[in-house]
């Protein structure tokens, strides 16, 4: 039996009962989107293919429309500078003093943003936004084969979970009870018909499909929304080509969430939007935490900063090859570092000089939401569907160990496992650890397991 660690039911008074100072906020209604054509997607350098017996197709499919914020309408590209210029020289304390400018200019006009009706935002000239999607086809389906939809973390995008996905493809063998480890008294054997990748938005490729229409105001629920709309609107008619369509027919299959960190929460606002399109969730370390935009606040927003911080362009790939050892890096795999160096940088035209493919604006915009994690925490409670958590040793980014206790299981039908070989970017650090995870919890549903108790059945 392999050994699990979890989290062990949790039977306090909840640490944040619902509702909280933040009221729900029903997610705005989904709509066709104008007329557009989707421009050509960049090109990269080659990676891996995927497992043998699987295909990759590239595709833009229509993103959620309208936005769910007035002000998340706006004309920035990869290389705007919409929080002010950066000068070419300054000291370490003009530096300092200019990120908190930068925070502020990206988070107070946040905190007073305009969440605005349907009625309004159906008559606005917003334009149609774009995700860039990857597309993983079985080559032979399955008459049950499950369909999967993978949402990333902030600041990262979804070439960086291609080495954890792939290992899961790569699995086989009985399995186990998620959870527990406990064996399985059936011999199902989950197979996987498509795995759909997302790029958020603000992130990756997708910036590219939308240089020029992207806001430095973000919302959360828009991430939600656009994971939503993909399932419930673009999945139906999905038929093999580049430019996929939406579409009122509801009649595909449901699918298998799957989202890491803000993806994560995505994932469960959008199960809680469109609850018959999800047949199971599987989040990973998700930003599902109660009232976090408050302890923001008293911190001086330190994440958003941590964003406006970073580096964001190197002289060469084989420079930034370099910050392997910094501390952001020397956890990681070297399967996704590799992966990263390829699909994370980006040319800026100025020689073999390269640039960060999610923008350090853009994530500090999406980390400037003060109502996004308690949207999350609020939706666990409104899932009938199982729902496993993996979380990471470290519960720091979750809330800290009074939280994540009772974050995997306010979902009534959920199990856990903790996996301590990696924190917060999990399937970054430890992607085979990650895989059979997610192996345990595929199988616990192939065997119709899922509501079992106790390590042994």
């Amino acid at each position: 039996m392999a050994q699990i660690v979890t989290y062990p039911p949790y039977n306090k008074p909840s640490v944040a009962p619902t509702p909280s100072v933040q009221p729900p906020r029903n997610l705005l209604a989904l709509r066709r989107p104008p007329p557009s054509t989707a421009p050509a997607l960049p090109q990269r350098p080659a990676l891996a293919p995927p497992p043998a017996g699987y295909t990759r197709t590239l595709h833009a499919a229509p993103a959620a429309w309208p936005k769910t914020l007035t002000e998340s309408v706006g004309s920035f590209s990869r290389e705007s500078e919409p929080f002010g210029p950066v000068p070419a020289k300054e000291s370490k304390k003009e530096r300092s003093a200019r990120i908190v400018r930068e925070k502020d200019a990206s988070v107070i006009p946040r905190r007073d943003a305009t969440y605005w009706p349907i009625a309004e935002a159906e008559v606005s000239s917003q334009p149609p936004q774009w995700l860039a999607v990857e597309r993983w086809h079985r080559n032979v389906q399955a008459k049950d084969g499950i369909t999967l939809v993978v949402a990333h973390a902030n600041g990262l995008q979804k070439e960086l979970y291609y080495p954890m996905m792939a290992k899961l493809l790569e699995q086989s063998g009985p399995g186990a009870l998620f959870g527990s480890g406990g064996s399985l008294p059936s011999a199902a054997t989950p197979v996987f018909n498509d795995v759909w990748f997302l790029d958020d938005v603000h992130h990756g490729a997708s910036v590219d499909l939308n240089a020029g229409k992207l806001a430095s105001m973000y919302a959360w629920a828009d991430c939600a929304r656009d994971c939503a709309n993909f399932v419930q609107h673009v999945l139906p008619t999905a038929n093999g080509g580049y430019q996929m369509q939406w579409t009122d027919a509801t009649t595909a299959p449901p699918v298998i969430g799957v989202g890491h960190s803000i993806g994560g929460n995505a994932m469960v606002q959008a199960c809680h939007m469109v609850p018959d399109r999800f047949s199971a969730l599987l989040l990973i370390e998700p930003m599902c935490q109660p009232a976090i935009g408050n302890v923001q606040i008293k911190m001086g927003h330190p994440i958003v900063q941590g964003a406006l911080r970073r580096r964001s362009e190197w002289p060469s790939v084989q420079s930034a090859a370099e910050t392997r050892t910094n501390a952001m890096f020397n956890t990681w795999d070297q399967d996704v570092f590799d992966v990263y160096l390829k699909s994370s940088l980006v040319p800026t035209g100025n020689g073999e000089e390269v640039t960060l493919a999610t923008p350090k604006w853009a994530e500090a915009a999406v980390f400037s939401d003060p109502e996004g994690p308690q949207r999350g925490w609020d939706s666990l409670s409104n899932l009938h569907c199982p729902v496993g958590f993996i979380l990471g040793e470290n519960p720091a980014w979750l809330g800290g160990p009074e939280v994540v206790p009772e974050i995997p299981w306010r979902a009534p039908r959920s199990r856990n496992e903790r996996l301590m070989s990696g924190s917060h970017l999990l399937p970054q650090e430890a992607p085979a650890d990650c895989a059979d995870s997610m192996w345990r919890f595929f199988t616990t549903l192939a065997a119709g397991k899922w509501d079992a108790t106790g390590s042994k059945l």
